[in-house]
This record gives structure tokens, sequence and C-alpha cells, in this order.
């Protein structure tokens, strides 16, 4: 993988994991008020961090945002932040 990808990979999961830092306690909160344990599990961590241009208003970083959005797949969009997220399960 060239120099300029493996960069951008890491300011992609930068960019995930300060959107989970702002989202994270509300997604939990939410789930506690409707009566689920507040734990949830990485894919879906990814699944909400991936959600609604969250990554765009609280990552950041444009233009690793810009970078993430035109990957070619679902897949490779969830691939790109799977390493920001590397623990099973995410809670208090």
């Amino acid at each position: 993988m060239e120099k300029s990808r493996i960069s951008m990979k890491k300011r992609i999961e930068r960019m995930a994991s300060r959107t989970w830092e702002v989202i994270g306690g509300d997604i939990l909160t939410v789930m506690e008020e409707q009566g689920i344990k507040p734990i949830a599990d990485r894919d879906t961590v990814i699944e909400c961090v991936c959600d609604a241009g969250y990554m765009l208003t609280h990552g950041a970083d444009k233009e690793a945002y810009t970078f993430w959005a035109t990957l070619p797949t679902y897949d490779a969009k969830m691939e790109a932040v799977k390493g920001a997220f590397p623990h099973a399960r995410y809670g208090w």
C-alpha cells in the first residue's frame, strides 16, 4: 500500500474515533433509557459512527471524510473504519 493511502487510512480511523467520542455517550444513554444494557458490539458502533454524516460533522477531517465517502463499496467503507474500534464491545 502506498504511503499516502496509509496516512489516509489512519486519518479515517482518527475521524471515526473522534466521532464515537462525540456520539457514543448519547447512544449508550438512549440504550439505557430504552431498557437496553448500554453495551454496543463493534459492528453496531461502526454502523452508528458511519451513519447520517456524523463523521463529516464530528470527525474534524473533511478531506478524509470525502475520501472515505467515495470508497466504492459499503464493505470498503466499513473496513476503512474498523481499525478505529479494536474492542469487541463498547459501553459503560
